[in-house]
């Protein structure tokens, strides 16, 4: 069962991501069944972070638990550049759900 797409399209409506990157699925193990998403959201860097935040919040409509991590440009560049960051390991083990002009 694959990342429901109505989500990113959510997103994508809300706002005008660079990337959508899924980073983290909980699963059932009888069913394969997803239970919770973990999504990282790269915006422009002019992006009021937390409001877009709560607006997605709100706006994502789905049967499970959506978590968000939202990084301007500016510090998606920066943080990337260091292994060790979180931002790097979803750079890694994320899967891209969504880029701008791909």
């Amino acid at each position: 069962m694959a990342f429901p797409d109505e989500i990113t399209q959510t997103i994508r409506g809300v706002c005008r991501p660079l990337a959508i990157i899924l980073y983290g699925e909980k699963r059932t193990l009888s069913t394969d069944k997803l239970k919770a998403a973990s999504v990282c959201i790269i915006v422009p860097n002019d992006t009021d972070k937390h409001a877009l935040q709560h607006t997605l919040y709100l706006a994502i409509v789905a049967d499970v638990p959506v978590n968000l991590t939202l990084y301007t440009v500016q510090e998606w560049d920066a943080l990337t550049q260091d292994e060790d960051s979180y931002a790097a390991w979803i750079r890694r083990k994320g899967r891209v759900l969504y880029e701008q002009g791909a």
